[in-house]
Order: structure tokens, then C-alpha cells, then sequence
């Protein structure tokens, strides 16, 4: 009896401690905490001396329930639609956007810090956060800026789970294929009409078929002179998945996809065609509308989900990433999300069409800037490429006039009325005057706060300052606001983008373009958001142009409307959707 009173009371003492500790919607989550080494190994490196959490036990943590854990392997697994159903009426987090300036080709470094802020919120100032980022697409991912998701001590772990993990637009041009083209038991059931239809495009055999060639199989053969899809259909179900923040609205989507224009001038969509059913498509995307949770370096969380482009698409994580993510962390927590290239080309499309689609507000947007990219800006030459960084010539005056490039970027970001906070990201070659003198420009500028990282070196911790200033970024006023209203017509929408984000004299609509936007004026489009292709190499529509052009002409040479996606699609001369597409 003795001792049955003892265990009681150990209960209830056991009990007292846990409350102690508790705080409501607190997660109970470990951290690993890394020593950086010198030198510094490479990303590949990092990533297998680091031992991951079974994703199980990280799923725990966050709060999630078994049931809406799909596990693939040890560190991935996809998180059911059903979680955010369960989380829906519990408060959001803070809200924040990271984006860049005007890079050199091989970036600045968002993804990179985006992930060491979250390491440096969550791992050392122990508040639940979030990271939500794109999964690599296949140009980044076997490109020159390296196979990590992020890279040094702020990356995704482990690396080699990330290709398994990819909504590619291979895998969309794949469940086309397995869709007109099903598989019973191991066959293809290939009709007689798709096998004539495989001849007509001198391709001789119907199974297995390259990427080439089912993409040729799937793409349906209009007239391009009445046509309104002149790309591929993998890239806007790709938008479609990013936007949505439903299975429903997944297929609402699908199904206002257009892909012609009949003779009475009336849009052809996927839903009016017999070879395409958005019902069944949309089954055989289900699965991938699940975010995708895995971890970085240091234990904190992350999703990864869906890699729309940023250039004709709108270029950001999902936003059932990002709302699910905001449930999760809980109202005294933060969500830490990317958005593609510069201020000017994806921010804004994150604003203008994600926070449309979404209904979501940030309270914070970080802007990411090196000093080698704002020399380059003030006229400085790269000289040579050394461990993926270019390394410019040390001339303390380019990156004093590359500075006005910083400006520009920063009243971009502040067009929409929230903080901004600009993060110098530190590399070896940059002297203490170089990043002071940035930093205080960025000040000058208007931004709340400027601030050192050195989080691709030392992890969270390089990012400490960059955390503390969001977290009190994160406490003032919101006043957000859209840059245009989506009534006006379509050319005064694009005109607004082009002067405001880009600096443009006015925009100049070919003929072409002039008379797409009146039929889709026509069809009931004319007030959907634009969204403008253009180089992200420079604030216009010329990549050799740096720091801040003048007193330019924005050409808009065509323009397609992604109805599904829900944006009108407006190519500059500067970018091909020939080479968009491949």
C-alpha cells in the first residue's frame, strides 16, 4: 500500500515539473547544435556528418498525429491535408517573406538564409519556427550554385533524400501520361488512336517513352494562331499546386485551364475536352498537394513544397505550406517563407498573386544582399568563380554606387507597407568597412534595420542578429496593401509593375499582345493578376543594364492567360517561353 502511494506521488511530483515547464502550444523539441569546422567542409560533407531525427519523432514534436504522418523513409514524410483541418481555428504565427536584391547569376543567398533564420529562432531563441522553401527544381538543383537545399550550416538534411522528395514537372508530365495512357497489370493500354497519334510524331514505339517524347504525346496539337497555350501544361498545374490551398480547389483549377479559343472567339478548357478529365487528373496529383516535412542542420523544421518558376509563374513555396506551417507554430511562433529572385520580380508576385490566393499578411520581409552583388551594380567586373561565390575586384567606391541598386530594392519592398529588414550576407573576401558602409546605406535607405549574417558559416547562430531585429520588426503595426487593385484593366496593371517595381518610362504592347489581352479582356479575364516574365538580372528588361536604369521602355511581346493558376502570364522580349518551357 506504501509503495503504490509512493508511485503516486511521483506521478503527481513528475507532473508538477512538466507543468513548470510547459508553455501552451510550446513544442517539446530538440536541437542539435553544431560546432563549425575550419576550413569549412562541403555542403555534401555537412550533411553526412549530420545524424537526422527519425522523421516520426520531429513530427511529434511540431504536434502532429501519426495518423496525418505519411512517411517516406527515415527523414521525409507527407503530411495529410487533414492536420490543417484540425488546426483551423487556432491562431496563426508571424509571417515572414524572404527576398533578395538584383543577383549575379549564381544568387545571394535567400534559401541559405531563410534557413538560418529559422535555425536561429527556433534551435537558440527557443520559439516554434517554421521554414517553408521551394523544392529544388532540376536547373538549381544540378546547377552551378550546388545540389543543397541552402548550403553550409544552414541546408537541408539530409541531402540525398531531396530528388525522392521533388514534385518535378516530370512527375506532372508523367501523371498526364499515366492518365491517357494507364497502366494494367505492368501494360500500357495504348488505343488505337493514341498509337496513330504516336506514328504522326515518328515515334515508333509506345512504351517506356523519354520525357521528350511523352511531353510531345501529351501536348495537344491547335493551331498556334488560335491558341492560348503556346507553352506546356505541366508548368501552370505546377502553379496550380502552389496556389491551392485545397483538393477542391485544386480541381476548380484543373478544370478552368485553358488551352484554345473556338471559332466563336469562347475559351476551350481542360474540362471541355474529352481526353482530359480534371477529376481523375486531380486524383493522381492528390498526393502531391502534401507538403513535404523534413529538417535542417540543426533540428528545425521545414517544408518543402512544390517549384513553380519565378519568372512565368509566381515563384514561392505552396500556400499550404505556409498556412499550414502558421497553424502549427502557433500564435507566438513565426514562419520563415522564400520568394523567387529580387524584390522586384518575385516579392511582388508573391504579394499580388500568393497573398491574393491566400488571404495571408505577412508581418516582416527580409532582403537578402552581398556586397560582390552591389558592386557589381556599381560597375565592378567579376574576375573569377571560386567555390560557387564570384569574387569581385576589392573597390570599396563600386560598392558604395552599387548601394542606390540597394535603395531601389528596399522602397520596393516598403511599396506594400510593411518593415523591411535587409541581412548583408558576410563572405570571406568582404572588409568590415565594405559591410559597414552597407548596412548603413540600407538604414538611409528606410529599412528598419540592417544587419551582418554569417549563418552559411556558423548555422543559427550567425543569424542571431537578423533574428532579433525580425522579432522586433514583427511587432509593429501591419499596414499591408496590395500595389494595384485588380479591376483596372490589364494594361494598367502591368504599367503599375513596371514603373513602381521596375522603374520603367511606360510599357509597350506589340501588337500581338494588344490583341490577346483584348480577347481575354473579352472571355471575362482582364481582372485577374499579371504576371511579367522578364530577365531577373536586372531591374529591366535588359540583363546587362545593372545598378538603376532609367528612362526605359518595358516591350510586352505576348501574353497567355494560366486561367487554372489565376494570373495573365506577360512575356517581355528579354525571356523566350521556348526556353521557359524546355
Amino acid at each position: 500500500m506504501l509503495s503504490h502511494l509512493d508511485s503516486d506521488q511521483n506521478t503527481v511530483e513528475s507532473a508538477k515539473r512538466f507543468l513548470q515547464k510547459y508553455t501552451p502550444g510550446k513544442w517539446n523539441i530538440e536541437y542539435t547544435k553544431k560546432n563549425p569546422l575550419e576550413p569549412q567542409p562541403s555542403d555534401a560533407e555537412i550533411s553526412c556528418s549530420c545524424q537526422s531525427k527519425p522523421i516520426g519523432q520531429l513530427a511529434r514534436e511540431v504536434g502532429l498525429f501519426s495518423e496525418e504522418v505519411e512517411p517516406y523513409g527515415r527523414s521525409r514524410a507527407k503530411i495529410r491535408l487533414d492536420a490543417l483541418k484540425r488546426m483551423e481555428k487556432q491562431p496563426d504565427g508571424k509571417y515572414v517573406v524572404v527576398t533578395g536584391i538584383t543577383s549575379t547569376p549564381l544568387g545571394e543567398g535567400k534559401c541559405t538564409t531563410t534557413l538560418g533564420l529559422a535555425q536561429a529562432l527556433g534551435a537558440h531563441l527557443n520559439i516554434n519556427t517554421f521554414a517553408c522553401v521551394q523544392e529544388p527544381s532540376p536547373g538549381s538543383f544540378f546547377g552551378a550554385r550546388g545540389i543543397a537545399v541552402g548550403g553550409g550550416y544552414s541546408q537541408i538534411i539530409p541531402l540525398e533524400e531531396f530528388a525522392f522528395g521533388m514534385i518535378s514537372q516530370v512527375y506532372i508530365l508523367q501523371a498526364l501520361f499515366d492518365l491517357l495512357v494507364p497502366l494494367k497489370k505492368g501494360q500500357r493500354s495504348v488505343s488505337p488512336a493514341q498509337l496513330n497519334r504516336l506514328k504522326k510524331l515518328g515515334i515508333e514505339k509506345s512504351d517506356p517513352l523519354t520525357r521528350t517524347e511523352i511531353r510531345r504525346f501529351v501536348q495537344l496539337d491547335i493551331d498556334p494562331d488560335t491558341a492560348t497555350d503556346s507553352g506546356s501544361l505541366e508548368n501552370e498545374i505546377m502553379a496550380i499546386l502552389s496556389l491551392s490551398s485545397s483538393e477542391e480547389e485544386m480541381q476548380q483549377r484543373l478544370a478552368k485551364i485553358v488551352v484554345a479559343t473556338n471559332k466563336s472567339g469562347d475559351p476551350v478548357t481542360t474540362e471541355d475536352l474529352v481526353c482530359v478529365f480534371t477529376g481523375p487528373l486531380a486524383m493522381l496529383l492528390k498526393d502531391a498537394l502534401k507538403p513535404v516535412l523534413m529538417q535542417t542542420v540543426e533540428g528545425t523544421p521545414v517544408f518543402l513544397h512544390t517549384s513553380p518558376l519565378a519568372d512565368i509563374a509566381q515563384g514561392s513555396p505552396s500556400i499550404l505550406a505556409d498556412k499550414l506551417a502558421l497553424k502549427m507554430v502557433g500564435s507566438g511562433g513565426f514562419v520563415v517563407t522564400e520568394s523567387g529572385h529580387g524584390a522586384d520580380i518575385g516579392l511582388e508576385k508573391f504579394f499580388n498573386i500568393k497573398c491574393r490566393y491566400s488571404g495571408l499578411r505577412p508581418d516582416v520581409v527580409v532582403i537578402v544582399a552581398t556586397v560582390h552583388s552591389l558592386k557589381m551594380h556599381g560597375g565592378a567586373p567579376p574576375v573569377r568563380i571560386y567555390r560557387h561565390l564570384f569574387i569581385m575586384h576589392s573597390l570599396e567606391p563600386t560598392a558604395h554606387q552599387g548601394c542606390c541598386h540597394l535603395k531601389r530594392q528596399v522602397e520596393n519592398a516598403q511599396a506594400f507597407g510593411l518593415p523591411v529588414i535587409v541581412a548583408v550576407n558576410k563572405f570571406s573576401g568582404d572588409t568590415e568597412a565594405e559591410l559597414e558602409l552597407v548596412c548603413g546605406q540600407a538604414r538611409q535607405a528606410g529599412a528598419f534595420d540592417a544587419v551582418q549574417c554569417t549563418n552559411w558559416s556558423e548555422g543559427g547562430a550567425g543569424a542571431l542578429a537578423l533574428a532579433e531585429a525580425v522579432q522586433r520588426a514583427a511587432k509593429l503595426p501591419g499596414q499591408f496593401s496590395f500595389l494595384y487593385d485588380t479591376q483596372i484593366p490589364a494594361a494598367d496593371k502591368l504599367r503599375t509593375v513596371a514603373q513602381k517595381m521596375y522603374g520603367a518610362k511606360d510599357i509597350e504592347l506589340s501588337p500581338k499582345s494588344k490583341e490577346k489581352l483584348a480577347i481575354y479582356t473579352k472571355q471575362g479575364f482582364g481582372n485577374l493578376p499579371v504576371c511579367i516574365a522578364k530577365t531577373h538580372l536586372s531591374l529591366s528588361n535588359d540583363p546587362m543594364l545593372k545598378g538603376v536604369p532609367t528612362n526605359f521602355m518595358l516591350p510586352i511581346t505576348d501574353i497567355k492567360a494560366n486561367v487554372g493558376a489565376g494570373f495573365l502570364c506577360c512575356l517581355t522580349e528579354s525571356v523566350s517561353f521556348i526556353l521557359l518551357y524546355l
